[in-house]
């Protein structure tokens, strides 16, 4: 499976260092070998923002960088005294864990708290880690909880709100390419719950895309006007809470304005339904990370057509 690939801003966020650093160390060193974006941007790897960061642990314990350099991962954990700050690597326990502490948090109101928690995460783990083990499962939590009765109502709004603040600074932060395709994320009319819209964009962008967020509520004529006028060859729609009906009434409203070969792909709890319904050129890959398999895919596809590049 293709890594997901991160430019120098995000990789100095994750990491801990400065670009400044980032480039002089790779420069003088020769520690990394990133790939190269068709408009030239340097594109780092989980495996390499891990290196950076087991590095800057051995040098914030007073090892010479120059001496370190060459060192391979073991050597630098040792040298780093140990990864102090990481959490578990992400497993059902360690997933559930975080999960929970932050539902109880929010139940009892402590929002500081479920904000920290959410805030650490961020710092420990790559951006992907942050989309589909954190945020995404999260989201399933607090919907089940709120279903069952179990957390209150004003609890799942302290909840959303958290979540989307963290979705929409994850988002900023990842790469626009230039000279990428464009993706269109949105919600149609009558969905108001955009969270979901916020992770698949977060997914497009670490795969490269160029996203073109819209946020939520928007009727088929002015999705139609922005896939027109950014030249976009998909478009990404999150269904939550609108009625099935509805939804696939405005699925096909946006088809018979947007003729392919703009590609039409739906989330949500009753996306295959609805796909199934509202006609064959709309999409339903499953999950987030179908969403992932399904847009590397696409830009591989893509990618052969026009002879290299990424699209």
């Amino acid at each position: 499976m293709v890594e997901p690939r991160y430019r120098i801003g995000a990789v100095a966020r994750l990491s801990g260092l400065t670009t400044h650093a980032i480039r002089v160390w790779e420069r003088r060193y020769g520690i990394l070998k990133p790939d190269r974006s068709r408009g030239g941007a340097r594109l780092y790897s989980d495996a390499e923002v891990e290196r950076l960061r087991a590095l800057k642990r051995a040098v914030d314990r007073g090892h010479s960088i120059g001496q370190i350099a060459d060192l391979d991962a073991s050597e630098l954990e040792r040298l780093g005294g140990g990864n102090v700050t990481q959490l578990p690597v992400f497993g059902s326990e360690s997933t559930q864990g975080l999960v929970d502490e932050f539902v109880d948090a929010v139940r009892s109101f402590d929002a500081t708290r479920a904000e920290q928690l959410l805030a650490r995460a961020s710092v420990v783990f790559s951006a992907r880690a942050m989309v589909l083990e954190v945020l995404s499962p999260l989201l399933v939590r607090i919907g089940q909880d709120w279903a069952s009765g179990t957390l209150c109502t004003a609890s799942e709004h302290v909840a959303s709100a958290l979540i989307r603040d963290r979705a929409s600074i994850l988002l900023r932060q990842l790469s626009r390419e230039r000279g990428s395709e464009t993706v269109v994320v949105t919600t149609p009319a009558g969905e108001l719950h955009e969270l979901g819209a916020f992770l698949a964009a977060a997914t497009a962008a670490m795969q490269g895309y160029n996203v073109l967020y819209l946020g939520p509520n928007l009727p088929a004529s002015e999705i139609a006007v922005a896939t027109h006028s950014s030249s976009a060859g998909v478009i990404a729609l999150s269904v939550v809470g609108l009625a099935a009906n509805k939804a696939v009434t405005e699925l096909q409203a946006i088809a018979a304005l947007v003729p392919p070969p703009v590609e039409l792909v739906i989330g949500g709890p009753l996306a295959s339904s609805i796909a199934a319904d509202a006609g064959p050129r709309i999409v339903a890959p499953g999950n987030l990370g179908d969403f992932e398999r399904w847009l590397i895919a696409r830009s591989q596809r893509l990618s052969a057509r026009s002879g290299g590049g990424r699209f």
